[in-house]
């Protein structure tokens, strides 16, 4: 309510005021008027009164009976700190708090209101001081108990949140080991077709990339440094030696197991 705002009733049109214009012209406070706006909520919410907005200039509302519905009191309706700009969580624990100590929560929104009332307090006074001790040695316990409730919750979730990831990580480990095996099957039940046609598409490619060579010497005279020549001869030799072994395991006149061993030594490891 901190705009004008207007409404009309019939044939009459009001003007809406903030809470703090309302205050003015009634001679009270605008923290007063917003606790009875709230008492009233309270009591249109169990259906005692129609809702402040529904209300209509001209209209009589009947009020509850003050014994059964209490306005003011320690079980009234109308709780003076709702006047007061408190968050819904500080005025849920200052009731309860208030409610298990037997205190008004009027009284204890007053003392909260006023730090530096409370710093001088405790400054002059032994009494308060030692109200203060008692206050924060029981909220340290209440928190060394809530602690203590939470901790096994929390071991709780964390053992289950470790379960769950060793849980994932376990069956991904054993997907991974399942293709890795299911590879390796393929690689090892391989047709002979396939593998020999792998061999001669390879022995095709070497063919190839030696006629590009030749091809590349008759084109263009090349003059290799002494290095380069040593090191094509070599080259030369080792495939040579290669070629030979594969021709021969193609054709039948397989190297025998010492033969086949010593094959890459003798060929600068080729293979």
């Amino acid at each position: 309510m901190h705009e004008h705002q207007s409404r009309c009733f019939d044939r009459n049109t009001f003007r809406r005021v903030s809470a703090r214009e309302f205050a003015r012209l009634a001679g009270t406070s605008a923290k007063r008027v917003l606790a009875l706006w709230q008492a009233w909520n309270r009591l249109a919410a169990e259906g005692v009164v129609p809702p402040a907005m529904a209300l209509q200039l001209g209209t009589d509302v009947e009020l509850p009976d003050a014994k059964q519905y209490p306005f003011y009191g320690e079980d009234g309706y109308y709780r003076s700190l709702d006047g007061r700009s408190i968050s819904p969580e500080r005025r849920e624990a200052i009731e309860r708090e208030a409610a298990t100590s037997g205190t008004r929560p009027s009284a204890i929104t007053y003392v909260i209101g006023h730090p530096k009332a409370v710093k001088t307090a405790l400054l002059a006074d032994e009494a308060t001081r030692v109200a203060a001790r008692e206050a924060l040695a029981e909220f340290d316990a209440r928190q060394a108990a809530a602690d203590a409730a939470d901790r096994p919750a929390a071991a709780d979730v964390t053992r289950q949140r470790q379960s769950e990831y060793d849980n994932e990580y376990g069956e991904a480990l054993h997907r991974e080991r399942e293709s890795l095996a299911a590879e390796a099957r393929a690689a090892r039940d391989g047709s002979e077709a396939e593998a020999s046609m792998d061999v001669f598409n390879a022995m095709a490619e070497i063919r190839m990339a030696a006629s590009r060579a030749l091809a590349r010497l008759h084109k263009q005279q090349i003059r290799f440094t002494a290095d380069r020549a040593e090191a094509i001869a070599e080259l030369c030799d080792g495939a040579e030696a290669t070629i030979a072994a594969v021709r021969d395991l193609a054709t039948g006149s397989a190297l025998d197991d010492a033969a086949a061993a010593a094959f890459p030594d003798e060929n600068g490891g080729l293979l």
